[in-house]
């Protein structure tokens, strides 16, 4: 038997499901040549038929090696990601799912891949979530747009720091959530969710010449966090409680720790309209001061106007007792958004406005302000997502940002426009 009658013995082989036979054949023709290709595929089809999906995912992966064409490296990567969920190993199965959705021939592979993907998703109790990020901005500090300090009531000027003003420069994140499936049953869920986020900051040399003490770290963040949260679904939507313990760090050095407790509601009021109510309260710790309580509440609704454009509003309330005066306030927020049902070319678009009104009543710098702090913010964006440009099933994000913040306290005056470069999961 010539190498070709092995391959094509074995393949039908696979076929009619004799799957000993063509597991020797494909052996025998690796014996001649361990690179060969179709003896590989030949084993990464019947391995895990035969109860070694491991030997199985192993030959795919050589058989990603040897292809050449984008229709080979899909097929060897599907087998891969299938000997993978055959062994129980999920998260290995997505990842070789991702592969093949970089080389799937037509619009049809792509599709059927993006949907086994997500039946995959169902099936694993680890998920993982990463989003990065950068922006140019002309505030990466939340700095004054003004020079001077004036408060409205007050006869005292005062001229603020560099630091204290809007610097210019650059802003990077990544934001991580790991989360494990603890308990699942067909009415409900309990996960645990672990979260690293870091931001870091450049400044521009125009920001350095403002402000020469700074450096890039004295406004850098971060947070870890750790949750706990359980899912019930209802006959017309789902409620769901957590509890999460978590750390916060800015400047390089501890800002706070934090316990937070939150409920919400999620439920269909018809099948184009669904609302969502939640509240929360915080307890944030510092050593060098009384802890903080912090708390919020929140009512939405989204729905799907005819031809399937998406709409959406909120409103918020977010509200802080301290023993520090100036922390102490309360927060309104108000914001809609839009998302017409057709591409702007490319581009998946979204638009949002919103505002908020901030009070501070007790606020003092250093003398107490008359009638207190009150801040008014109105704010905005535009976001183009591109998934005609993806890889690996994510696709690049560009949002612009804008945000105008008048206060009566002048150092609370902002004005920033920032221009953000992000990655979407599309799957």
């Amino acid at each position: 038997m010539t190498r070709d009658q092995a391959r094509a013995a074995a393949q039908a082989a696979v076929l009619t499901g004799e799957f000993d036979i063509a597991r020797q054949l494909a052996a025998g023709l690796l014996q001649a040549d361990p690179a060969d290709r179709a003896a590989l595929i030949v084993l990464a089809a019947v391995e895990p038929r035969l109860g070694r999906p491991a030997q199985g995912r192993m030959a795919g992966a050589r058989a990603y090696a040897a292809s050449s064409t984008s229709r080979q490296k899909y097929e060897a990567a599907r087998l891969t990601a299938l000997a993978a969920a055959n062994e129980d190993r999920f998260t290995l199965s997505q990842f070789w799912l991702r592969r093949a959705a970089t080389v799937a021939p037509t619009p049809q592979d792509y599709e059927q891949n993006q949907a086994d993907y997500r039946g995959l998703r169902a099936l694993n109790p680890w998920q993982t979530d990463v989003q990065l990020s950068f922006a140019p901005s002309n505030n990466v500090n939340g700095g004054s747009a003004d020079l001077y300090n004036i408060i409205d009531g007050l006869p005292f000027v005062g001229i603020l720091s560099g630091s204290a003003q809007a610097l210019p420069g650059l802003t990077a994140s990544a934001d991580l959530r790991v989360s494990y499936q603890l308990d699942r049953t067909a009415v409900s869920q309990t996960t645990l969710t672990g979260r690293l986020y870091d931001r870091g900051v450049w400044l521009s040399s125009e920001a350095r010449a403002l402000s020469p003490t700074s450096t890039n770290g004295d406004f850098a963040s971060a947070l870890a966090e750790g949750e706990v949260r359980h899912v019930r679904a209802l006959k017309n939507g789902q409620i769901a409680g957590a509890f999460a313990l978590g750390r916060s760090w800015y400047g390089g050095e501890v800002n706070y720790t934090y316990v937070r407790a939150s409920v919400d509601r999620n439920l269909a009021l018809s099948d184009t309209l669904r609302a969502r109510f939640g509240s929360q309260i915080e307890q944030r710790f510092d050593l060098n001061q009384p802890a903080d309580m912090a708390r919020a509440l929140d009512a939405s609704l989204a729905w799907t106007l005819p031809g399937g454009a998406q709409m959406s509003g909120s409103l918020g309330w977010d509200g802080t007792q301290s023993a520090n005066a100036n922390a102490r306030s309360d927060i309104y927020t108000a914001q809609i958004s839009f998302a017409p049902a057709q591409p702007m070319g490319p581009a998946q678009v979204r638009a949002t406005l919103g505002a908020s009104f901030a009070d501070y009543p007790d606020y003092a710098f250093p003398f107490a302000v008359p009638g207190g702090r009150q801040d008014r913010s109105v704010f905005g964006s535009f976001e183009m997502a591109f998934p005609d440009y993806g890889y690996a099933g994510f696709a690049p994000v560009v949002t612009l940002g804008a945000l105008r913040a008048d206060s009566n306290v002048s150092r609370f005056n902002r004005s920033e426009v920032s221009l953000r470069f992000g990655l979407r999961s599309t799957f």
